[in-house]
């Protein structure tokens, strides 16, 4: 697994749900990016925890994406985040194609 270092004054994860269960909390972790166009790659952000990635199509900006969440959570998989794009609409082209 990476390890990657988390931007200044970013120290904590913030759950939007928590249900308690026999083996203890499940949480589920919100991330929200936004998705433009770069000069010559789809990028995504999100300013307030200092994520940015690219990518030159769909297929590998959402690949892009989920690897850039593991690593700044330090967590094995993103399957259990709820990852919502705030896609510009100038970007929308093969959109619905690509998954994360």
């Amino acid at each position: 697994m990476k390890k990657c270092d988390r931007p200044p004054g970013i120290d904590e994860i913030t759950y939007i749900s928590e249900k308690s269960n026999p083996s203890g909390v499940d949480k589920t972790l919100e991330v929200k990016l936004r998705v433009f166009r770069g000069k010559k790659m789809l990028c995504a952000s999100n300013e307030e925890l200092g994520i940015f990635t690219q990518g030159r199509s769909w297929n590998s900006l959402m690949k892009n994406i989920r690897e850039v969440i593991e690593c700044y959570f330090d967590i094995p998989s993103a399957d259990a985040v709820r990852i919502t794009l705030d896609i510009d609409p100038a970007v929308t082209g093969n959109a619905e194609t690509a998954s994360c």
